[in-house]
């Protein structure tokens, strides 16, 4: 768990960590204006794609060959981002576009003039299209399904006849149906307000969200990463199903929210679905450290320089320290 600057961070992070990433999940500020975290999440387009860009290019170096991230905003910048995304990661490594239903169509949302707005995107690219580690996930089947297989033969086995073949209810009940890229099954804050889960911070995300990202990208002992830290849903999920995580977050909630929602985890005290669905008893432990105050003070003159020779000389400056 690393409090500072998450470029700085990012950075100090390549020497021991690059390649070794297999995902990375990020939940950035969506450039709104109203985020409920205390990024400047109002910068002007240009601005963010900048922000964004000096930190993707490094978040690559990070991930290992087999590595995904997933990135999660709204309409404000997720088409601009596919664009930078393709840029950086190149487009034979976007894999799929995930809309996530998750918003409740009530209250001051039906008095819009227009479609209502109704859920947000999740960005997933590879490190390469070649080498995606990807473990295929499935739900179980409804109730519906189940009643189509209405026939029953001699034995006793259930099953259907479609498009000329017989199929057998026990040999697709276990198999279970496998997850498309439009997600209505997560509940969001919104519609559930009164989760054990949810904090104070409106763009909290649920743990079940993370559980199936993380399901899906890595196996136990693997490497999770999340730069925009936030609420530590991230790590916390991580925690659960027994993979590693790095956390970034430069905010001062880190230490009242954050700090506290990962001690409790892997103290076992910390209440949710996930907790109860992986009978969630605790282990493990945490490093807590923060940025030095010299790279902070490396920043502050790196923004003050005024041409490329005073970048040239403070570089050789900093290089000698």
């Amino acid at each position: 768990m690393i409090k500072g600057n998450n470029l700085l961070a990012l950075h100090s992070l390549k020497e021991q960590f690059a390649g070794k990433i297999k995902l990375i999940y990020i939940d950035p500020p969506y450039n709104t204006g109203n985020d409920g975290f205390n990024y400047n999440d109002s910068f002007n387009h240009s601005s963010w794609l900048v922000f964004m860009k000096n930190r993707l290019e490094i978040a690559k170096q990070l991930l290992s060959e087999d590595g995904s991230i997933y990135i999660q905003l709204d309409y404000n910048e997720v088409h601009y981002c596919k664009i930078l995304m393709d840029e950086v990661f190149g487009r034979d490594n976007f894999q799929r576009e995930i809309i996530w239903d998750m918003t409740v169509l009530s209250g001051y949302k039906t008095l819009a003039k227009n479609w209502i707005r109704g859920h947000e995107t999740i960005l997933f690219y590879s490190k390469s299209s070649n080498n995606l580690k990807f473990n295929k996930l499935t739900q179980p089947h409804t109730k519906e399904y189940e009643q189509m297989f209405n026939k029953t033969d001699k034995s006793g086995r259930k099953y259907m006849v479609a498009h000329g073949s017989t199929r057998y209810w026990d040999e697709v009940k276990d198999k279970g149906k496998p997850f498309g890229d439009v997600w209505n099954d997560v509940m969001s804050f919104q519609q559930q307000p009164t989760s054990s889960e949810r904090m104070e911070f409106d763009g909290q995300k649920p743990e079940k969200l993370l559980e199936r990202i993380i399901r899906s990208a890595t196996d136990e002992g693997d490497v999770v990463l999340d730069f925009f830290g936030g609420t530590g849903t991230t790590a916390s999920v991580a925690v659960k199903l027994q993979r590693q995580t790095i956390i970034i977050e430069q905010m001062d909630y880190m230490d009242t929210k954050l700090k506290k929602r990962l001690f409790d985890t892997v103290s076992g005290n910390h209440n949710s679905v996930l907790s109860k669905s992986v009978d969630w008893k605790g282990g493990g432990d945490f490093v807590y450290v923060e940025l030095a105050k010299w790279n902070e003070e490396a920043k502050e003159k790196i923004l003050k320089v005024k041409s490329l020779s005073e970048l040239v000389k403070l570089f050789d400056e900093l290089y000698e320290r």
